[in-house]
């Protein structure tokens, strides 16, 4: 279950992105640099309109059409993949309006005891990428357009980690995904598979990531003191 990711690398992010989808890259006023972007808040998306593909701020947490109006709406941060077709909160989304989502890395958390010890993900040669998603529009100024992840199963190195991963998009994929036409199973199954393993490196950063609020060099900073060695299986 990813809630945590960083785009602190933005342009490099952004333009790569944009690159792949043969779009001209130019950072928006908007746009900040970001190191911890959790659940309700608000981060660049790639999505298209009609014949247009815009970058637009989002709220990281989709509301389903007929959730906008409820005053204790749920933010839905992950939508997995074997489900996402079928489900009511999603079906359309994935049909009519997928987004690429640009970061740098993610973060997936170990337990031990009653520590959360945080782990980024990235790709090798901290390359950037783009996690695919999906997105609702807002409705006024009190909710803006939202997006949710897609999550599958885990490559091997991951899955010493966690049961789950984002869907993480290299560029022969991104304009694939991208769109607001229909996709066959098949071809949103094929999308999603996970990351190959050796495409894909981890390390344990700083618990001040988990702290509500957190932003800034720190999250990526290693841990303040030594901590136990973990049976990750590698």
């Amino acid at each position: 279950m990813c809630v945590r990711y960083t785009l602190h690398k933005s342009d490099a992010a952004l333009a790569a992105v944009a690159k792949a989808i043969g779009q001209m890259y130019r950072r928006p006023a908007w746009l900040v640099d970001r190191y911890n972007i959790r659940i309700s808040e608000v981060a660049p998306v790639f999505a298209r309109q009609g014949t247009e593909t815009t970058l637009a701020p989002m709220m990281f947490g989709l509301v389903p059409s007929f959730q906008r109006g409820n005053p204790k709406k749920k933010l839905l941060h992950n939508a997995r993949s074997e489900t996402v077709t079928t489900l009511p909160s999603f079906r359309e989304a994935v049909q009519r309006r997928r987004c690429l989502i640009p970061a740098n890395g993610f973060y997936e958390s170990v337990t031990q005891g009653k520590y959360s010890r945080p782990f980024v993900l990235m790709l090798k040669d901290e390359e950037p990428f783009a996690i695919a998603g999906i997105w609702e529009p807002g409705l006024d100024e009190s909710l803006p357009p939202s997006f949710s992840m897609m999550t599958t199963h885990p490559n091997d190195l991951v899955a010493t980690i966690h049961d789950r991963m984002p869907v993480v998009l290299t560029p022969p994929d991104m304009l694939r995904w991208l769109g607001d036409q229909p996709l066959s199973e098949t071809a949103i199954q094929e999308l999603c598979r996970a990351i190959p393993s050796d495409r894909v490196m981890f390390r344990e950063v700083n618990r001040y990531g988990n702290k509500p609020r957190a932003e800034g060099p720190q999250c990526l900073a290693p841990p303040d003191e030594p901590e136990p060695e973990l049976e990750l299986g590698i």
